[in-house]
């Protein structure tokens, strides 16, 4: 199932033949996205205990390409992720206090191969190698903080919209992506395996405002 997977992102684009080139060389490219959640928690389990959370995750996303031939970019992307955790509970009139604050830094050099499917229509097959550090901080004890890095390499097909000759619309398929990384993190060492075989729908598509900016002749 995941070599099905990993060759239907080529396959879509080999699939879609004869069709005329619409990013030239010499095309610049820039990208940009946020995305957050969160969720505040009241529970009351006892007549004298009470518990109160809260949780927010931002992700921005900056990412930036030359088309070195017709329909192939080479780039580069940065993608932060921030997250910020509170709990308070108060047991009998005791109350105890957790905070935890988190930042990962992601650099990826990217390449990407499109197929066109109409003037406005694009279909791309985008692949990586993800590089990270990553810092965690717990406020409620004195200098609790961890280090740690990680790499990665991954592969996502995707469909773009031109709104207008330089502004398009894109979005990643992640229900096809495949993502082999390796995360060294509180002196612990894991390797995992992700595909896009996923039960929350919304993790499918990320849309994206991206500009794509010809070379003047």
């Amino acid at each position: 199932m995941r070599k099905l997977i990993l060759f239907s992102s080529f396959g879509i684009l080999c699939l879609i033949g004869g069709a005329q080139a619409q990013l030239q060389k010499g095309t610049r490219y820039w990208g940009a996205t946020i995305t957050s959640n969160g969720e505040a928690i009241n529970q009351k389990y006892y007549a004298d205990y009470k518990s109160d959370s809260k949780y927010t995750n931002i992700y921005p996303s900056v990412r930036t390409g030359w088309f070195f031939k017709d329909n192939s970019m080479f780039g580069i992307a940065l993608s932060p992720s921030i997250s910020f955790s509170r709990s308070k509970n108060n047991l009998s009139g005791a109350e105890s206090k957790y905070k935890y604050s988190a930042v990962a830094v992601n650099l990826s050099p990217y390449i990407r191969k499109y197929k066109s499917l109409s003037p406005k229509w694009l279909l791309y097959v985008h692949s990586g190698l993800n590089l990270s550090y990553v810092r965690s901080k717990n406020t409620s004890v004195e200098n609790d903080s961890e280090n740690g890095y990680g790499a990665g390499v991954y592969i996502v097909p995707g469909v773009a919209y031109r709104l207008t000759p330089r502004f398009w619309l894109e979005s990643d398929v992640s229900v096809f992506n495949l993502n082999l990384s390796y995360l060294n993190f509180n002196d612990n060492n894991g390797v995992s395996f992700q595909t896009g075989l996923r039960s929350e729908i919304q993790q499918y598509f990320t849309v994206r405002a991206a500009w794509y900016i010809q070379k003047s002749n």
